[in-house]
């Protein structure tokens, strides 16, 4: 209730709570994905939730979503070249060819290689699915990324390496970053 918050370009702003005070209700409703019964959620002046159906698919190619758990947000039966390359197929006319080219460029941006497309999501540890789902975000170059959780599932020293690897995508692409946490550390290492 009476959250109000702006997310300015290349900025990172975390919202922290405890579990069960809503946080992953706004993250929902920044991504469109539930409506709000009041207020506005406006990314570049546009209210997202008066946009029509349309509209607003076109509109998701500016912001993406990475998930607190890299394994369950990841079809095991689909490929990695599949997988991150599956927001291109929803939102802009590409080939096939196009499609594995951007995952095969995105892979690399998050550190993995181009021969892993070809793999399964159980053929990878902890960190790399999370990498997967960073990559599957960043395959469209959105403006902005909500992050709910993205590094709690995993080990303390593999949090550091995702956490370093999303600064170094912010200072790449000029991302900005929602990020949903209840660590602190973890907010304050990425947010402004």
């Amino acid at each position: 209730n009476g959250v109000s918050f702006d997310v300015q370009a290349g900025q990172s702003v975390g919202i922290v709570g405890e579990s069960g005070s809503g946080k992953s209700t706004i993250a929902r409703l920044v991504m469109a994905l539930d409506t709000p019964t009041s207020g506005t959620v406006s990314l570049e002046g546009r209210n997202l939730h008066a946009l029509s159906k349309e509209e607003l698919r076109v509109a998701r190619r500016d912001f993406q979503m990475v998930f607190q758990d890299p394994y369950g947000s990841l079809d095991p039966r689909q490929t990695v070249a599949r997988i991150v390359a599956e927001p291109l197929e929803a939102l802009a006319a590409t080939t096939r060819a196009e499609q594995r080219e951007r995952a095969a460029e995105t892979l690399a941006a998050v550190g993995l290689r181009t021969t892993d497309m070809d793999k399964y999501p159980h053929e990878f540890s902890g960190g790399q699915r999370q990498r997967i789902a960073i990559a599957r975000a960043l395959i469209t170059r959105p403006k902005l990324i909500v992050a709910d959780e993205p590094v709690s599932a995993l080990d303390v020293s593999v949090q550091a390496q995702v956490l370093n690897l999303m600064q170094d995508l912010q200072q790449q692409f000029g991302i900005s970053y929602l990020l949903i946490s209840h660590d602190l550390a973890v907010v304050n290492h990425l947010c402004d």
